[in-house]
């Protein structure tokens, strides 16, 4: 570990800058998906909280479990490190909950990788 990280102010001036990176690269793939534009493809939402990648052809979530990614911080960086492969675009939550709604995938999904449906109370 580096001497700075090793107090708890030089702890949080590097949670500090990761997130500025993480937020930085997320921009940029949000950008690039979204059709050189921060915002929904669909809806033309634009902040940047609530957008997120898709995956226009779903199954996103197996990708993901594939490639051993578990945060959306380490999507992003793939998807900038893999020069920005196609098949993918940027959403508003909305919209993404929508489209998965409507195809269907958010069940099909949890399925294929072992997830379970909770009991209704």
């Amino acid at each position: 570990m580096r001497r700075h990280r090793q107090t708890e102010e030089g702890k949080e001036i590097h949670r500090r800058q990761q997130k500025r990176y993480h937020d930085r690269v997320k921009n940029l793939v949000l950008t690039h998906y979204g059709k050189g534009k921060l915002k929904c493809v669909k809806c033309g939402f634009s902040d940047a909280r609530a957008l997120s990648i898709d995956h226009i052809n779903g199954g996103g979530t197996q990708h993901k479990a594939d490639l051993g990614i578990r945060t959306g911080y380490g999507f992003y960086g793939w998807l900038a490190a893999s020069g920005y492969p196609e098949g993918y675009q940027t959403l508003c939550m909305n919209c993404q909950f929508v489209k998965r709604y409507e195809n269907n995938e958010l069940a099909r999904a949890n399925w294929k990788i072992g997830f379970t449906r909770r009991a209704r109370l």
